[in-house]
């Protein structure tokens, strides 16, 4: 007979992630207490300590207190009328302030827009909690300090959820400066739990930008990149277990055999030109990783000549379908 389960406990929530990742999130939500109670593209649904928030988890885009659930409404713009009376019943507990915005995704065809269903949802709440509801609709962009709620839609149903005043999770408040092609937190943070990274790895991140895989990483780390590091010495001034060095992916200053771990989002010939190094990069990262030793990058190649391949994550990430590919030198 098997063990009876658990029942689930602790504050409803959903999370958003990056399509691709859900399994990682869940991974990471049940190593802090949480019950993942159901997973679809992009979201999952759960229970989670009320303590959650006070150390957020790495890998989400997002969480939010789940305030609704239901089956979806329908494809079609009366339906919207459906979702209102349901949000209509649905118990309501906000912080008391003037104004509420909505952000809102849909999947699948219909004749609606996302603004319809904000647009919808905000005058439910504006109704109901007696506050003031600003529209996203034309690019507007909220004032600072309105409560901000979320709305999902696909065919496993509507999900309404409330964020509050705080930014989403995703926006790491350490990383302040950019380049071209940076790495979504999210995502390195991903990189770096399949990777593997134990407590005394060394990490290094040869295509470093602005720092991003390795102020995720848990572990000290060295960061390089021929355009510079400027980016990354501003995003990582509270890490100093890092070091930040100059140089060139297809040249590393490192011995041979000397790295546990090569983690990186390498130039794809998108926002950053890779100029035919790519084979140059491979040999190189080869020379510098031990017997063992993983490469983890997030890349559009179909293949890593010279590695391996453990594992492939396929993501979609800003309209492009790049790997997170984990492999060892062969």
């Amino acid at each position: 007979m098997s063990p009876r389960r658990r029942p689930a406990v602790g504050t409803r929530l959903f999370a958003r992630t990056v399509h691709g990742l859900e399994h990682v999130a869940a991974q990471e939500l049940r190593e802090r207490d949480c019950t993942v109670l159901a997973v679809s593209p992009r979201q999952l649904v759960l229970r989670g300590p009320a303590a959650l928030l006070d150390r957020p988890p790495r890998t989400v885009d997002d969480l939010f207190h789940l305030v609704l659930a239901a089956p979806d409404p329908g494809p079609t713009k009366p339906d919207l009328v459906v979702l209102s009376r349901l949000l209509a019943r649905a118990p309501l507990r906000a912080p008391d302030v003037p104004l509420v915005s909505v952000s809102a995704s849909t999947a699948g065809r219909r004749t609606y827009s996302r603004h319809d269903v904000e647009d919808t949802v905000g005058a439910v709440l504006a109704a109901r909690l007696g506050t003031v509801y600003v529209s996203r609709r034309d690019g507007r962009v909220p004032p600072p300090g309105a409560v901000d709620w979320r709305v999902t839609i696909d065919a496993h149903g509507v999900h309404i959820g409330l964020r509050g005043t705080r930014p989403p999770l995703h926006r790491r408040p350490w990383k302040v400066a950019s380049v071209p092609g940076t790495l979504h937190p999210p995502v390195a943070a991903a990189m770096i739990r399949l990777a593997g990274v134990r407590p005394g790895d060394l990490v290094v991140d040869p295509c470093c930008g602005a720092g991003t895989v390795l102020v995720e990483s848990p572990v000290p780390g060295i960061g390089s990149d021929l355009a510079g590091v400027a980016a990354a010495r501003v995003n990582a001034h509270h890490r100093r277990d890092i070091a930040w060095l100059r140089a060139d992916a297809r040249r590393l200053p490192y011995p041979a055999a000397s790295v546990d771990h090569i983690i990186t989002n390498p130039p794809w010939d998108r926002q950053v030109a890779a100029n035919g190094t790519v084979p140059e990069f491979l040999r190189e990262w080869r020379r510098v990783l031990r017997p063992g030793g993983r490469l983890t990058c997030l890349t559009p190649w179909p293949s890593l000549p010279g590695f391996r391949t453990l594992a492939r994550y396929p993501i979609s990430l800003f309209g492009q379908h790049p790997v997170i590919t984990v492999c060892v030198p062969c």
